[in-house]
């Protein structure tokens, strides 16, 4: 499994072995900006890939420095930028729709979900990833309102990391991790304009 999927989990990765039923709530279909946090063991991986960014750019001569930073955006936007449609904001209330996506994205992984509350699915479970993460996860979704949504994911075992993730000097590894991960996710508008749909 890698980082991004692991990373997914927190908002997608459900499987159902109890009789969930849909949540309450549905979100409200348009532009939604995710803003998340991510850790491992303890160091901010969002300040680590900014670090890693303007270090890339600062090794170049200025015109392809100035191609560079045009393919990679500004770094000053702030979140995630995605365009929910209708029937996704459907599928996001589905635990069995949730199931496919997470079957998919991470075959590696045993989940196990509760539903503490309408609107709050509660999962926990193992990955066994020979090429990813190994280990224990748990983690919560929970819809806010029809404009907010919230995940916290929570993993405790071993992640192959490659030379520099952690820091500058840092080699590749395959040690023990401590994850922690939390999203937050806000509607803003109906209209989606460029944003890349879910």
């Amino acid at each position: 499994m890698t980082l991004q999927r692991l990373l997914l989990l927190g908002s997608l990765a459900i499987v159902p072995t109890l009789q969930a039923e849909n949540l309450s709530t549905t979100p409200t279909p348009g532009l939604w900006i995710n803003e998340s946090t991510t850790l491992i063991n303890g160091i901010d991986m969002q300040a680590r890939m900014r670090e890693m960014r303007t270090n890339m750019l600062n090794s170049l001569p200025p015109e392809q420095r100035a191609m560079a930073e045009e393919m990679l955006g500004s770094e000053g936007q702030v979140g995630e930028r995605q365009c929910i449609t209708a029937d996704a904001a459907k599928t996001l209330t589905d635990p069995e729709a949730l199931l496919r996506d997470a079957k998919e994205n991470m075959p590696n992984c045993d989940l196990k979900i509760t539903q503490s509350s309408a609107d709050t699915l509660q999962f926990t479970g193992r990955c066994n990833d020979p090429d990813g993460f190994t280990g224990d996860m748990n983690g919560t979704i929970e819809m806010i309102s029809s404009t907010e949504m919230r995940s916290t994911f929570n993993g405790q075992g071993a992640y192959s990391l490659p030379a520099g993730l952690l820091s500058q000097d840092a080699g590749a590894s395959n040690g023990d991790v401590t994850l922690s991960h939390q999203q937050v996710s806000r509607w803003q508008s109906s209209d989606c304009g460029n944003a890349p749909t879910y």
